[in-house]
């Protein structure tokens, strides 16, 4: 199974873009995946909902076919090894790419995220959007050492 990550908006520094690389890279070693980053709309105080409609359109867009598991506050809270085992079951459903859905400040579409297979939450504290994105693939790393047997996950 191949993954992406579409996520909203470009991460500016350079802190976080090499830690999310240095994942991204070492996730390459055990599956394709990709990231795809949509622009962010510009913020329109009183039409939220036309902001995260318009990113929701873009996200579609960049979503190959497949699963789509929308990351939001209100999302599943598991632990890693949870979350190893739900990536597991996504994998044995015969679905050829899974792509894991990072909303703008305003969120996910609602009607987006109805359109899901699962909602997930990274943690019940507010994150800004490079850091919910490091945390993400170093999440999917840690999943896919610890299915696979390797040390880095000591639990």
């Amino acid at each position: 199974m191949k993954w992406s990550i579409v996520a909203v908006g470009k991460v500016k520094e350079a802190y976080y873009r090499d830690a999310i690389a240095d994942y991204l890279g070492r996730l390459k070693h055990y599956r394709a995946i990709a990231l795809h980053e949509v622009p962010e709309e510009k913020l329109v105080p009183g039409r939220e909902a036309q902001v995260m409609r318009r990113e929701a359109e873009r996200i579609e867009s960049a979503c190959p076919p497949g699963l789509r598991i929308a990351l939001t506050e209100r999302g599943a809270r598991v632990t890693t090894a949870e979350l190893a085992a739900k990536l597991a079951q996504f994998e044995g459903q015969g679905a050829s790419h899974l792509s894991f859905v990072l909303g703008g400040p305003q969120g996910l579409d609602p009607e987006f995220v109805r359109g899901a297979a699962w909602e997930l939450s990274l943690s019940p504290l507010t994150f800004p959007y490079q850091l919910a994105r490091l945390v993400l693939v170093e999440q999917l790393y840690r999943c896919e050492t610890l299915r696979r047997g390797e040390p880095y996950h000591k639990a």
